[in-house]
């Protein structure tokens, strides 16, 4: 009796199931008949027969319905699926810039360095308003590209408006085909490694753990990774980086999908090949697998995070290819930090907040002119042997204690050379100005020096060594070791 009772339960739930799915198919063709009905009218009866074309109503409906998800999702054409298969290559005709679709407006995640866009002054955060003219205000992102990639050589102008500044600001870039480096380390001093990770794609967790290599071979135990404008790149490339710095069954990352549970979980597998101290460098440029790195360290306390709030692009895109060889690009989950915090629309927040140094519109100005640049090559014909950054003024005993404390430094002495050089050159001297920017002009001024004296790995190391947020960074690192010291 037990038994047959149990039957008609697993017959009445499967009857039920079947009505449930009966009634969802139902609801799903009442939903779907007004487009259909919308697709004959205009078949029949728009007055430009060219544009009721059945293959493009059928693209512009699945790009509306598809548009309405999210910023992220995507319906790729087949050339638009062609593209995103040669991004993974890390080699493509271009600016060098990712983009998104944030709150409705088209802007830049993050320019890649040492690329057109990048040496334009494109920033992250940068809202492209205009494209050769024609306005981005409903533009998707795969639209959007095509406007700005083209043959090597040529040249594109976007409007771009930054901040809260109304106007908007032209640039025109000179298309080429972008390589991307996708890190790359040194040291600071020497007792800091730097690791610069642009893109987490291709062989960027080789590079890392090359680099990583060298520094146990030297004995460092302070890491600077700088992920600032890292618009991220391909997942396992971040579960392989951060595998690197943590020990052995450590959750990295997981994902939840639509039921609320978790789906994929990435554990580290190989244990940590460094064991020191880490500060994470981030801001809103930072996104991605950038925000998957800096979210599995500072979950598992083994970074301290600094910067600005990163991007918040945390969600799983599924690539589901299409009988015509197009695509769809489908959000199916979200990626979520050890800890279980969401990274999508909210990003990571640093540990300690250290915004970026925003130079005023007189030293920008002065910047976009080449006045650093042509200084350098003034000052190099009288200092041939560049900027002696380790020289230390001797102070005398003879000198009297006013004469000490007015004593200027390298830096000051530098300083003054550069505003002799605008009087020379009559340009317009802002003293105040140049007093707030003092940290990015002698940064600019030490990297185009060092760039003429050495080349561009010189050039790289004078920037990150007069970086004023990494220089913190080093602050902070020697501070942590001060600590240990003291609890030891």
């Amino acid at each position: 009796m037990k038994k047959r009772f149990v039957i008609i339960l697993l017959v009445l739930a499967a009857v039920f199931a079947a009505f449930a799915r009966a009634d969802k198919q139902k609801d799903a063709y009442e939903a779907l008949k007004p487009l259909m009905e919308v697709y004959a009218i205009i078949q029949e009866n728009y007055v430009d027969e060219g544009k009721a074309d059945p293959k493009d109503l059928a693209t512009n409906a699945i790009k509306g319905m598809v548009t309405g998800l999210d910023p992220f999702s995507q319906y790729l054409d087949q050339q638009a699926y062609k593209d995103m298969n040669d991004d993974t290559h890390a080699q493509f005709g271009g600016l060098g810039i990712e983009i998104a679709v944030k709150d409705g407006q088209l802007m830049v995640v993050a320019p890649i360095e040492d690329t057109p866009a990048y040496t334009a002054g494109i920033k992250a955060g940068d809202k492209i308003m205009m494209i050769e003219g024609d306005t981005t205000d409903g533009m998707d992102v795969n639209d959007a590209v095509h406007k700005l990639r083209g043959e090597p050589g040529t040249k594109v102008t976007i409007s771009v408006q930054r901040g809260n500044v109304a106007d908007y600001k032209d640039f025109t870039i000179t298309r080429a085909i972008i390589k991307i480096e996708t890190a790359r380390y040194n040291t600071i001093g020497e007792d800091v490694g730097y690791i610069r990770i642009n893109e987490f794609m291709g062989d960027a967790s080789d590079i890392v753990e090359k680099g990583l290599k060298e520094f146990k071979k030297d004995k460092i135990k302070k890491l600077i990774i700088d992920l600032r404008d890292d618009p991220g790149g391909l997942l396992d490339q971040a579960v392989q980086i951060s595998d690197m710095f943590l020990p052995k069954n450590t959750l990295i990352v997981y994902t939840e999908g639509r039921a609320k549970t978790k789906g994929m979980e990435f554990k580290s597998e190989k244990g940590e090949q460094f064991k020191g101290d880490i500060v994470v460098m981030i801001n809103r440029g930072s996104a991605s697998a950038s925000e998957i790195l800096s979210g599995a360290l500072q979950d598992n306390n083994r970074a301290i995070i600094t910067g600005t709030q990163s991007f918040g692009k945390g969600s799983v895109q599924t690539i589901i290819p299409l009988s015509d060889k197009s695509a769809l690009r489908l959000t199916t989950a979200r990626y979520m930090t050890p800890k279980g915090r969401s990274i999508h629309g909210v990003g990571i927040t640093p540990d300690i907040v250290m915004e970026e140094q925003i130079p005023t519109t007189y030293t920008t100005a002065l910047y976009e002119k080449n006045i650093f640049e042509d200084f350098a090559a003034e000052y190099l014909k009288k200092h041939p042997e560049g900027i002696d950054t380790k020289k230390k003024d001797v102070v005398k005993v003879s000198e009297s204690d006013i004469k000490v404390l007015f004593k200027k430094d390298e830096d000051e002495k530098l300083l003054d050379d550069f505003i002799k050089y605008l009087k020379e050159k009559k340009e317009d001297v802002k003293l105040q100005e140049i007093v707030m920017d003092k940290d990015s002009i002698l940064k600019w001024i030490k990297t185009e020096v060092a760039m003429k004296l050495k080349g561009r790995t010189a050039s790289r190391k004078a920037a990150i060594e007069n970086d004023s947020q990494v220089k913190r960074a080093i602050d902070i690192l020697n501070t942590m070791g001060k600590l240990k010291e003291t609890k030891s």
